[in-house]
């Protein structure tokens, strides 16, 4: 028998060695596929549960965190408002200070939107004596007058009727502080709703809007008890942290869905709700101060209807036992997942995690309270299902692909075995050992073949191949080291010259060819308050600057028209001056324009200012000169006529005459004693005094002539503090203003007074009905000398914009031809600071 060759060897041990393991691997494959498949669908199910439930409560221990830390900053404020106690300033910068982000729904159930809005962290801060009186109250942005101020040792005096805070805060010492529960009028199901069926649903209802009280003891320099400091912080903060979860997503809601069971609320540490969707079921007292009972088996059916049902985890057991569970583990500092049944019926899984706290009344438990998360129980499983369906599907594809494969390389492994038998071994090896040594970056070696067959040609091309690689790598190698140092160059360039556009004080805006713009400094984009980048179009950029919208048009299409404009803008009732300059980028803009914006209002401001200030300074020299020129002899004449008229045997018609003389003499003198008051004025002397007992004592002065003339006068007075100013000057101001409204107003007329007080000044307002003042003369009525009276001397109103000056105060008018005047006059109130 003649011995098998070595091809028919080769070809059978490559046969069998192919294709035994594979046959053997698969057959045993397939029996154990089922039970694999059935074995890790269960075994990921649990995992993925487990993980899902996992993550869930991480999530709650993550806002845990957040919230107590959250709780720590506002134990720093409220130290830090101790500490600047002794300074409204400083309390009101502290105040304005202290901001956050609350994302909620406006507008209506039809037409709901949302808002992103930046509001006080602190409801009010209030500084109150030792005693319970309240000192000082800034709330919701405003400064409480005097008349608003309570008593709170008394709880019925307090914000909602039954607050003990101050009591609580007796016995404090140096460097503690009082924290109260969640304290707020309750809202009721109907209030919220408003009418919509589900919270999703009710855009427009009444919200919760309760407060938790941060307060801290303050002591003199000797130690003494002195008072309280009371921050409150705004109940929407705290809801920031749990309304806008989303469970199983990564994503946030501005408002969750109660019906599906994925959302989030918080607990305190005696279990009632204080953030929910549901805002009837957060803590809260009545009208009358009293804690509104919680819901439970025995709650009426009125109460359930009107939604009058606080939520108290300890007392939910009958809705499901493991409420009352997940507020016993938070107090013992326990997180974890429970399976419950919400009010609504739906069933979730419920992360929770304890919130750590141990200030004021939190100390106790140890706990500020809890964090939960629900997620409902069908969407929970959802994913170990899919991945269920995933994994049997995969099994299907892969018995189907493993037999195809089988087949595939049975037809393979014989290909395979004839070629490789064939025996090319040697010459394929040279060639792999070449090829790992030119990657490895060795290229200097080459394959020695000496056959002439098809290895042979193959060998040459690879070393011909090796040759040319050398060369152009070496060549590559060169360029990039040439490319690198370019770029470097031209990106300090672009660095330098973007640092000199930034560091000019102009705008600079480059658009292209169509108008687009491609480049803006920083300050380019204050100066148009543009908050985008490149890409906008000119006409929106400028949409409320037309001019420099249709100069730039008209530069695009024609291609002229480069160089500077200047360019008046009014805005909210305000002028801007604007320099604009623009030039083209390339041979007649073939690349587009650069447009440049120098900001021109200070200087021109400025300008106007002195101009006025030299042309009221000559006025006032010549005035005086003027003045003191004529009184001398003025007096002389009055004194003459004045003997003229006292001589017996004069007819009566030249004492007639003479008295008319000595009439016109007498304005003349009240014409120079005005002149000589506008130039010379006194120096005002600030005292800190009531403005509405000075506006009295105007008014008693000036009630007489208004009765003589039939002119009704009548006042409104708010109430104003006390605060520095001229009370002689005021009095003056007013008097004038009185006085050209009584000249304006005919027979049966009306002048009416009033006061008011803003945060930072206080105001008096004249309005008369009167004929009115033509528009075109209301911008020269505070120029000296100008007037609409025959017999005026055209320095009265000149006089009171001194004056309102003065105060650094402003003076606006109002007035229609037809409908009358009015004069509004505002005083800073922190001006200079007695």
């Amino acid at each position: 028998m003649r011995p098998l060759s070595l091809f028919k060897k080769l070809l059978i041990a490559l046969f069998l060695l192919s294709l035994l393991p594979l046959g053997l691997s698969s057959g045993i494959l397939f029996l154990k596929l089922k039970d694999t498949g059935s074995s890790l669908s269960e075994q990921i199910s649990t995992a993925v549960d487990r993980q899902a439930s996992e993550n869930l409560e991480m999530r709650a221990r993550q806002i845990a965190a957040d919230i107590s830390d959250f709780l720590i900053e506002c134990e720093a404020d409220v130290r830090l408002a101790a500490a600047l106690s002794g300074s409204p300033q400083g309390l009101r910068a502290f105040y304005d200070n202290r901001q956050g982000v609350v994302w909620y729904r406006t507008g209506t159930r039809a037409n709901p939107r949302e808002v992103r809005e930046e509001i006080p962290r602190y409801r009010s801060i209030e500084l109150i004596a030792d005693d319970g009186r309240q000192q000082l109250v800034i709330k919701e942005g405003k400064l409480l007058p005097q008349a608003q101020l309570a008593d709170v040792s008394d709880p019925a005096q307090t914000e909602f009727r039954s607050e003990t805070y101050f009591r609580d805060s007796a016995q404090l010492k140096p460097g503690e502080i009082h924290v109260s529960h969640l304290t707020g009028f309750h809202v009721s199901k109907e209030e919220q709703l408003a009418g919509a069926k589900e919270p999703e649903e009710a855009v427009g209802g009444k919200e919760y809007r309760g407060v938790i009280r941060f307060c801290a003891p303050l002591f003199a320099a000797d130690g003494r008890r002195t008072g309280l400091i009371v921050l409150s912080l705004d109940h929407r903060h705290l809801m920031e942290f749990t309304q806008h979860v989303l469970p199983g997503k990564v994503g946030e809601t501005v408002f969750p869905s109660y019906r599906s069971g994925n959302y989030a609320f918080m607990f305190d540490d005696e279990g009632w709700m204080i953030t929910h969707p549901k805002f009837w079921d957060i803590r809260g007292v009545d009208r009358n101060g009293i804690l509104v009972p919680p819901y439970s088996a025995t709650s009426s059916k009125a109460d359930i209807e009107t939604g009058r049902i606080p939520y108290n985890l300890d007392h939910a057991g009958f809705i499901h036992p493991n409420y009352p569970v997940v507020a016993s583990l938070a107090r013992q500092q326990k997180s974890g997942f429970v399976d419950v049944t919400n009010v609504g019926g739906a069933r979730k899984v419920m992360a929770f995690a304890p919130i750590p706290y141990r200030s004021g009344v939190y100390q106790k438990s140890g706990i500020f309270g809890g964090v939960t998360i629900g997620f409902q129980t069908d969407l929970f499983h959802e994913p170990a299902r899919t991945a269920m369906g995933i994994i049997a599907n995969r099994l299907r594809e892969h018995l189907t692909e493993s037999a195809f494969i089988l087949i595939t390389t049975c037809l393979f492994a014989v290909a395979a075995a004839w070629l490789i038998s064939r025996g090319v071994t040697h010459p394929l090896s040279l060639l792999t050992t070449q090829a790992r040594s030119i990657a490895e970056g060795n290229s200097s070696k080459r394959v020695e073949v000496k056959t002439r067959d098809e290895l042979g040609e193959l060998a040459e091309d690879f070393n011909r191949m090796a040759d040319e690689l050398e060369s152009r790598n070496s060549s590559l190698m060169d360029t990039l080291s040439q490319l690198q140092h370019s770029r470097t160059e031209i990106i300090e360039e672009r660095d330098f010259k973007e640092s000199i556009l930034e560091s000019i004080s102009s705008g600079i805006l480059a658009f292209s060819p169509s108008g687009i713009l491609i480049s803006i400094n920083r300050n380019g984009s204050k100066m148009i308050g543009m908050n985008d980048g490149p890409g906008a179009h000119f006409q929106d950029i400028f949409r409320t600057m037309p001019a420099i919208s249709a100069r730039i048009e008209q530069t695009l299409h024609s291609k002229s028209g480069y160089g500077r404009l200047p360019v008046t803008i009014d805005t909210n009732g305000s002028t801007r001056h604007l320099d604009v300059g623009i030039f083209p980028i390339g041979p007649e803009a073939s690349r587009g324009l650069t447009v440049t914006m120098r900001d021109e209002t200070e200087k021109e401001r400025m300008r106007e200012e002195m101009t006025r200030m030299d042309r009221l300074a000559s006025l006032g020299k010549i005035s005086a000169g003027i003045a003191h020129e004529i009184r001398n002899p003025l007096t002389g004449i009055t004194l003459l006529l004045d003997d003229l008229h006292d001589r017996p045997g004069l007819d009566p018609n030249t004492q007639l005459m003479i008295g008319h003389a000595l009439t016109e003499t007498e304005r003349v003198e009240r014409l120079i004693s005005s002149l000589l008051s506008y130039s010379s004025p006194p120096r005002a002397s600030f005292v800190r005094s009531d403005l509405n007992a000075a506006v009295q004592e105007g008014l008693v002065l000036f009630r007489k002539a208004c009765e003589k003339q039939g002119v009704e006068l009548t006042a409104s007075c708010q109430p104003i503090p006390l605060f520095p100013f001229d009370a002689d000057q005021v009095r003056q101001l007013l008097l004038n203003l009185l006085g050209n409204a009584l000249e304006a107003v005919a027979p049966g007329g009306r002048i009416t007074i009033g006061t008011f007080c803003t945060a930072d000044c206080a105001g008096i307002t004249v309005a008369d009905t009167g004929p009115g003042i033509p528009e075109e003369d209301i911008p020269r009525l505070f120029e000296p000398f100008f007037t609409r009276k025959s017999a005026g001397t055209g320095l009265g109103l000149s006089i009171v914009q001194r004056i309102v000056e003065e105060h650094h105060g402003n003076i606006r008018i109002e007035s229609k031809v037809g409908q009358g005047t009015v004069f509004t006059v505002e005083l800073a109130m922190g001006w200079p600071d007695c």
